[in-house]
């Protein structure tokens, strides 16, 4: 009998690490989407697994959140935008605040960039809380959550041309689609802006690969005003697209960022955030 309770302990422990809450964050505006495919996870009677690695990259100096800051924050089956009131960063660089969503405990954030006007990066381990619940993320799997911040701009221009750089990423990760795909991937793209009477038009297109199987993004839209977030493509709808978005980057220089989905040529959805800097 001694033995029996031994063995059960292990069990009960992995099934409260595969709990998982959907569902928009605090401050912002949460779009809704269908119910997710399941993520991928181990078997209910396998042990817990500990976070795979630590943080991973940098900032060069830390976010300088004004008063007109901004924010995506993008998990599987939930996409956040709007105002950016409160935050917290840690000292490596990582945002372990926005708004009502925090990171604790064991915690590994990766693809971390940013200097005083932006800050990125992928929360793969710890307790994410919400005003949806709490859950925990392993690192052993695909769950993750993807963070952008930055400022607003005051205006748009009425005119003008910015030439954009390579731009910064989050790893892509798995959120439905194709079983057995894998759980992340790399993505690289390009993106044009140009300034008209009708707002910020960003053009550019994103190229994603996992496991082998590829797919690419639009991301053609129009920003008409500082706070808007024009949507392309089938981003809420279960395809591909992206939510476009504006924002000051310094020295006049502008933000351009894109939290987006795409679906393979395997049929296998992924999600994640790109930022350029263009001026």
């Amino acid at each position: 009998m001694h033995i029996k309770n031994k063995l059960l302990v292990p069990s009960l422990l992995s099934l409260l690490l595969l709990q998982a809450c959907g569902g928009g964050g605090g401050g912002g505006t949460a779009f809704p989407t269908a119910p997710p495919p399941a993520a991928d996870a181990p078997p209910a009677d396998a042990p817990p697994s500990a976070p795979a690695g630590g943080d991973s990259g940098s900032v060069s100096a830390p976010f300088a959140r004004g008063a007109s800051a901004r924010y995506q924050l993008l998990g599987v089956g939930s996409q956040t935008f709007g105002a950016l009131s409160q935050s917290e960063q840690a000292p490596g660089g990582a945002m372990i605040r926005l708004n009502d969503n925090t990171l604790t405990g064991a915690s590994a954030t990766k693809e971390i960039a940013g200097d005083a006007n932006f800050a990125i990066g992928r929360w793969t381990a710890g307790t994410v809380t919400r005003n949806s619940g709490a859950e925990t993320l392993t690192g052993t799997d695909n769950r993750a959550y993807h963070y952008l911040a930055f400022n607003a701009l005051p205006a748009l221009p009425t005119s003008g041309v910015a030439t954009c750089d390579t731009g910064v990423f989050t790893a892509p990760t798995y959120t439905g689609g194709t079983a057995g795909a894998a759980h992340s991937g790399g993505a690289s793209g390009s993106a044009s802006l140009a300034f008209d009477g009708t707002g910020g038009v960003v053009s550019g297109t994103l190229n994603i690969s996992a496991g082998g199987a590829t797919g690419t993004v639009s991301l053609n839209g129009t920003v008409t005003s500082p706070n808007n977030t024009p949507i392309t493509g089938a981003f809420l709808s279960g395809g591909s697209g992206a939510a476009i978005q504006l924002g000051d980057h310094g020295g006049g220089a502008y933000v351009v960022a894109a939290g987006y989905a795409a679906t393979l040529s395997n049929g296998a959805r992924y999600t994640g955030i790109a930022k350029f800097r263009c001026i």
